[in-house]
C-alpha cells in the first residue's frame, strides 16, 4: 500500500466531510498515473491514501483516450479491505 506525505484536498477542519485517512483504488485497463484534486499521488490498480472528504480524481495522460475525463468522489467510511473503487476505460 502507498502512502503519500502530499496533503491533498482541504486540511482537516477545512471543509473535509469526515477527518481521517480514507483509501481508493482507481482502476482501468492501462496502467496511468492517478491524480486527485491535480496532484500526482499514485498510480492505477495501487492503493492510495487520501484525506477524506471531496475529491476530483482522473488520469495523467490525454483526457481523449479516456471516459470519463474525471470523477468527484466523497471518501468516507474506507478500509484497506474495502477502499472506494473508481473505474476509468480507454475509448
Amino acid at each position: 500500500m502507498k502512502s503519500f506525505p502530499v496533503a491533498v484536498g482541504p486540511s482537516p477542519g477545512e471543509g473535509s466531510a469526515v477527518a481521517g485517512t480514507q483509501y481508493l483504488l482507481v482502476a482501468c485497463n492501462v496502467t496511468r498515473v492517478v491524480t486527485v484534486d491535480g496532484r500526482n499521488v499514485g498510480r492505477t490498480d495501487e492503493m492510495i491514501e487520501v484525506p477524506a472528504g471531496e475529491h476530483t480524481v482522473s488520469l495523467l495522460a490525454p483526457p481523449e483516450n479516456f471516459r470519463p475525463r474525471e470523477r468527484r468522489i466523497t471518501l468516507a467510511g474506507t478500509s484497506p479491505e474495502k477502499p472506494l473503487v473508481v473505474r476509468f476505460e480507454t475509448r
